[in-house]
């Protein structure tokens, strides 16, 4: 098979049902084709993105596929085509109607859970509360037990403030929001928590296994120092939702669209964390017995 041969399908199934060395199957969209240059965020472009990740969705809800894999998507071409999801996450969890989700990254031994995600860290901040601190602890625990497999996680919760505040001597923030999120999270779920942690150590010393999960307060936070680590052995994992979808920790890289330079390894560890993750009974839903795996 030539590389880079497609054919298009009717359904998932008829995909599903094609020889392994057949054309690579893709179900066509009805969204127009974006007309602008390649990389350049448009509203077309995420309309085509909202299309692909709702079938997507509904075609594991439905049982017809096990997993799906999202490339990265550019937030402004959602908002340039109306949608107000701060990102994939956001959409598909409430897609998969459950009650608290959240988004696992994962590099190596280093994963951290983000209370919050993609927003600017002003408002992120304001938002912070202790009971949207607890509720992001109980993500990361219930998390570590399902998709992780552990029975008493190690979880520690980073600081917001430098040395985690030092005592109110860098703000109070430690004291006033987070540990009552975290008594909160202990008292009414029985999650023990360890913190806060001083941001610039707990990272590296969850990277070394100290800790199972790191939860951490906003995007950068939880990003910068997975991204110092092995990007082609990275991934993110949607936690708390029937829907098991996994995703490469790399933006949309605007500027190698159309270029053939773009590196493909960290797709395809995506594709095949997901495949590792399918019998775990955390992303089972209500038709899982019926699918076709992919």
């Amino acid at each position: 098979m030539p590389v880079g041969s497609v054919q298009a399908v009717e359904s998932a199934e008829e995909g599903f049902a094609l020889p392994p060395d057949a054309p690579l199957p893709f179900l066509e969209l009805e969204s127009p084709p974006p007309d602008g240059p390649p990389g350049e965020p448009s509203a077309k472009s995420g309309e085509a993105a909202v299309e692909a990740l709702l079938r997507a969705g509904a075609l594991c809800l439905e049982g017809k596929a096990e997993a799906m894999v999202t490339p990265p998507v550019h937030k402004n071409s959602f908002r340039l085509a109306g949608y107000s999801w701060e990102g994939q996450t956001q959409l598909l969890g409430k897609l998969g109607g459950t009650p608290r989700y959240g988004m696992l990254a994962c590099s190596g031994s280093l994963r951290v859970l983000p209370v919050t995600r993609h927003m600017g860290i002003r408002e992120a901040l304001n938002k912070l509360d202790a009971a949207m601190v607890a509720r992001g602890l109980r993500i990361a625990h219930e998390a570590a037990r399902g998709v992780l497999g552990l029975d008493s996680p190690r979880i520690a919760l980073a600081g917001m403030n430098p040395h985690a505040g030092e005592e109110g001597a860098f703000g109070d923030e430690e004291a006033r929001i987070l540990i009552p999120g975290m008594d909160k999270a202990r008292e009414e779920w029985g999650f023990e928590t360890e913190g806060p942690a001083v941001p610039d150590v707990v990272f590296r010393e969850a990277a070394d296994g100290k800790w199972d999960v790191v939860v951490a307060l906003y995007h950068d936070q939880a990003f910068i120092p997975l991204r110092m680590l092995d990007r082609a052995q990275a991934h993110t994992v949607l936690v708390g939702s029937p829907i098991l979808r996994t995703s490469p920790m790399h933006g949309p890289a605007c500027d190698l669209a159309g270029t053939g330079r773009a590196d493909c390894e960290p797709f395809a560890h995506a594709v095949k964390k997901a495949m590792g993750y399918v019998h775990l009974p955390c992303f089972s839903s209500p038709t899982r017995e019926t699918a076709t795996s992919s």
